[in-house]
């Protein structure tokens, strides 16, 4: 069971500066909103299966189901190294911290490298300014990122990701190794689940209980970025590099997109779910 000592420990940023602790008087779910999101967890609950998505909350449930969520999809993975890059002075173009972790993928792997959008950034009835539809994106990690004057930095160029964001879309355009799913809606996510299991996950929404969460699968998350970042074998590049600024944008995301939400940790015990609330996101 996740504690929050752990949560301090391993996404430093996110205690630092996004959750209120509970010896701060944070806004606490009643009773019956945290038996609520524990029902939820319990019907929710699926295997884990190979693939990534976002961690947003409007993927529907036969949607890349039991697929490791977290923020951004793949181009999570892609701006973590950007940030690395920048920092580090590795002298790497924006598309060539995109193809080292798409090849990676895509070859390595033989995987698909996954994104999304929305129909607010990609209608299906409407078409579209080119130049807009190059440099949009309807994934608030990536959108956010990619937009000026946001309060909590990525540590990445705002040009930049927009860069990487016509990259994908082009490459998506003529390959079939990348995957962009179109999520449809409005985001009315009731809080976030950080699930600490390698072998379950949770159901973004389930349209029966009207109800959504932001889902993000932390040990699964760490585990695939460590063979990530041994496979791409970049020099100067380390795991705790890639977890560091992976954390930093991560909160960054929380706190714009899910400031107020509780957040609870989901763990398993012979393979029944473990609910508890740890915070609300500040």
């Amino acid at each position: 069971m996740l504690t929050l000592r752990q949560i301090k420990n391993d996404i430093p940023v996110i205690n630092r500066f996004h959750i209120k602790r509970l010896n701060r008087a944070p806004v606490v779910p009643t009773d019956e909103e945290i038996q609520e999101t524990v029902e939820y967890v319990r019907k929710n609950t699926v295997s884990a299966r190979e693939g990534r998505k976002c961690v947003d909350g409007r993927y529907p449930p036969d949607t890349a189901r039991g697929m490791l969520a977290r923020a951004g999809g793949d181009c999570g993975y892609v701006m973590a190294l950007m940030a690395i890059n920048r920092k580090k002075k590795l002298q790497l173009a924006p598309e060539q911290c995109f193809n080292a972790v798409y090849n990676v993928i895509s070859r390595k792997m033989n995987g698909a490298f996954c994104i999304h959008t929305d129909h607010h950034a990609d209608p299906d009835h409407d078409v579209t300014n080119d130049q807009m539809h190059q440099t949009l994106i309807g994934c608030g990690h990536l959108s956010q990122a990619a937009s000026w004057g946001i309060r909590h930095p990525y540590d990445v160029q705002s040009r930049d990701v927009k860069k990487i964001i016509a990259y994908a879309r082009n490459l998506a355009d003529i390959s079939d190794r990348v995957e962009v799913v179109n999520l449809d809606g409005e985001h009315e996510e009731r809080g976030v689940l950080l699930v600490d299991d390698a072998n379950h996950t949770v159901n973004a929404w389930d349209p029966k209980l009207r109800a959504m969460y932001f889902i993000y699968d932390k040990k699964r998350d760490d585990a695939f970025m460590k063979k990530l970042v041994k496979e791409m074998d970049l020099p100067g590049v380390t795991f705790e590099d890639m977890k560091k600024e992976a954390d930093i944008q991560l909160q960054a995301t929380l706190h714009n997109l899910a400031k107020g939400l509780p957040i609870y940790t989901v763990s398993y015990k012979k393979n029944v779910p473990q609910v508890n609330f740890l915070a609300t996101i500040n």
